[in-house]
């Protein structure tokens, strides 16, 4: 069976590569492109139309438009992050089969709610693009085989040279910052490595500076029975890491009772410390089955076995996890630290 796929919205940069998997799955049809706001995407419905030979009849300008004249069994949504609850209920009024959003699942706790009331019987996906990047299996993986023992912390580092263009709605009030950027990656992937486990209480700062509207920093730390986390974040990093790895080194660290995992170190995927071995080891990333490959491939599996989405990609982990993310803008705003939110 070949699935129908529409391409909605432009807003994050990340739509452009989710076509592209369309194109290249071999049950996946790209029957539709739409961009309401192309004056302040990060991505370029230009560039997929010329990129997929995409023909005029399937490029819009309006959702419902294309939604109707394409009727497709699946949406990639990729509308800037405070429409992502508007989009999703809008998206569910027509007849599809599945949805996926991009990362981070929505701006507010609220927000997340909306969306999963919102979702019946339709398959639903949040696309980190992490998810598909064999390391953070990897790293799962070593967690949940006791490779460190009990987690005590997880430190987290995450950014780039600033969320371009500079013009882009990522510069908003409503929609941007460093912290709704690279918080929700630190605050799901480490929520996953342990397990689901979340935190008791946490608090945030953030740096806004005077000619802008948004953070361009934040540091979160979380604390859990066993002992605290740290999140950070940047947008003023020297380089963008998926170019040139930047100083200091975006990545997670995890430190358990018996050993700590490390994937900050340059040319070491995951670097292992263990009480039996204390000089270390480097550990290759797992091979990854053709499901986890990418977006595209996860949704055709999931449509085409009936699996419920697992981890990161399951909207109701992510509600819970994006309850740090919730918190720590209430602490930042706050100036303190507070409990995790409901």
């Amino acid at each position: 069976m070949s699935w129908r796929f529409v391409g909605a919205n432009f807003d994050q940069m990340h739509q452009n590569r989710n076509l592209e998997w369309v194109r290249d799955h071999p049950d996946a049809e790209l029957v539709g492109v739409c961009d309401e706001r192309p004056e302040t995407s990060t991505g370029s419905l230009e560039g997929a139309v010329a990129d997929l030979d995409v023909p005029e009849s399937a490029v819009f300008s309006d959702l419902d438009d294309c939604l109707e004249a394409t009727d497709p069994d699946v949406v990639l949504g990729c509308p800037r992050n405070a429409e992502h609850a508007a989009f999703v209920e809008r998206v569910v009024g027509y007849d599809i089969d599945a949805l996926a959003v991009e990362k981070p699942m929505a701006h507010t706790l609220a927000d997340c709610d909306r969306m999963l009331d919102a979702v019946d019987d339709e398959l639903f996906v949040i696309n980190w693009p992490s998810t598909w990047d064999p390391l953070m299996h990897t790293l799962r993986r070593l967690v949940a085989e006791g490779t460190v023992g009990d987690v005590r912390e997880v430190q987290y580092y995450g950014g780039n040279a600033g969320a371009p263009p500079a013009e882009s709605w990522f510069y908003d009030a409503d929609d941007g910052g460093s912290m709704l950027d690279y918080l929700g990656y630190g605050a799901t992937f480490s929520t996953w490595f342990r397990g689901g486990e979340l935190p008791e209480r946490v608090t945030a700062e953030r740096f806004v500076p005077e000619d802008l509207a948004v953070d361009v920093q934040s540091s979160t730390v979380c604390r859990y029975e066993a002992g605290l986390s740290t999140l950070q974040t940047n947008w003023r990093l020297l380089s963008h890491p998926w170019e040139a790895e930047p100083q200091p080194a975006t990545g997670y660290e995890i430190a358990g009772s018996d050993g700590a995992i490390s994937t900050r170190e340059r040319g070491t995927p995951i670097r292992v410390t263990t009480a039996e071995r204390p000089e270390g080891y480097a550990v290759e990333p797992d091979d990854l089955p053709d499901r986890d490959g990418d977006l595209v491939s996860y949704l055709v599996h999931c449509l085409e076995t009936g699996a419920d989405p697992e981890g990161p990609s399951d909207p109701a982990f992510c509600r819970e996890a994006h309850r740090i993310v919730e918190t720590a803008r209430r602490s930042a705003d706050a100036g303190e630290g507070l409990p995790l939110v409901d």
